[in-house]
């Protein structure tokens, strides 16, 4: 399960990210109205968890593939601060 390490308002961001709000990813996945806040709260509605499973799996692709590259700066170990080059 997907969401057993997140807090819940972490949950709710991602939901929010994508719909906006609660009501509308509920509407868009045809689940019962505050079915999203019950399962938060520790409800178990099989259907709504795993919209929410689904939803979070989705983003977490998202993000690993997505690659944060600034163009002209290569890869390579950065230069330290030139104060700091004897720590290094």
């Amino acid at each position: 399960m997907l969401f057993n390490g997140l807090h819940k308002e972490d949950i709710k961001a991602a939901i929010r990210k994508r719909y906006r709000s609660l009501a509308a990813f509920e509407r868009a996945n045809l689940l019962a109205d505050a079915s999203v806040t019950d399962i938060l709260r520790g409800g178990s509605n099989r259907r709504t968890r795993a919209a929410i499973e689904k939803l979070l799996r989705e983003d977490a692709d998202i993000q690993a593939r997505s690659v944060h590259i600034i163009p002209g700066i290569s890869s390579a170990e950065p230069a330290s601060h030139r104060l700091n080059a004897e720590a290094k």
